[in-house]
């Protein structure tokens, strides 16, 4: 086969990041490692099989890492190389390209207004932080500091999507995500479940508990509201 021709190095980099998912993948990816099934959530227009193929073609060309677990069932992670984060300003400067050329638009912001969202988390500084966020988007956001406190509201009044710091799980976490799915099974919706994660051993722990999702610390808000308008099916 001949070597491909190319007229400029435009033609190069759309090769290997151009298309309508390669980009958003390695978004996805710029701050922490992801899971397939974490990916096929946070992309919900992707096909499991374009998802597949594109993940290929991205580690084929050394953008990504694939890295597989012998667990039962078998965890697949995938991860920015060092020469695919040398993409990640590119990825970043869409971003900011995007925003600055719809001046105004909400993108996901708008798709969480009157959300019900549950904040769990223990430190003082970040739950208010969080609680700003989410409430300039104009989301109702109720925040508690313990898992216990967690499962009094859960009772109350159950709410559309709960963000927790993964460092709580340890110890009442397995209580809570069973009630989280008790309510998903009784009001017969989804209530998502993400992670804000400090390590990866906290990453791990928090899929196991039944986190559909984690991000990483210190916390984004493109990010966040981009996961939860994606798992509340808002986006």
């Amino acid at each position: 086969m001949s070597e491909a021709k190319y007229n400029c190095p435009v033609e190069v980099t759309l090769e290997a990041i151009g298309g309508k998912w390669k980009c958003v993948i390695l978004w996805w990816l710029r701050r922490d490692t992801k899971r397939f099934g974490e990916l096929k959530q946070l992309m919900p227009g992707i096909t499991q099989k374009v998802l597949t193929q594109q993940l290929r073609e991205l580690e084929e060309d050394g953008l990504i890492r694939r890295d597989v677990y012998r667990e039962a069932p078998p965890r697949v992670e995938y991860s920015l190389t060092p020469y695919g984060e040398t993409v990640r300003p590119i990825t970043e400067l869409m971003c900011e390209w995007g925003k600055n050329h719809k001046p105004g638009y909400p993108f996901g912001y708008l798709k969480l207004k009157g959300l019900r969202i549950l904040v769990i988390e223990d430190e003082v500084d970040t739950c208010d932080h969080l609680r700003t966020m989410l409430e300039e988007c104009e989301a109702q956001v109720t925040a508690v500091a313990s898992a216990n406190e967690a499962l009094e509201m859960l009772n109350q009044v159950p709410p559309d999507a709960l963000v927790i710091d993964a460092g709580m799980l340890s110890n009442s976490g397995y209580p809570l995500i069973r009630l989280v799915r008790a309510l998903e099974t009784e009001k017969q919706r989804q209530i998502p479940v993400v992670a804000l994660t400090a390590s990866a051993s906290e990453r791990q722990q928090s899929l196991r508990e039944g986190c559909q999702v984690h991000i990483s610390k210190p916390v984004e808000l493109a990010e966040l509201v981009a996961t939860i308008g994606m798992l509340t099916g808002k986006a």
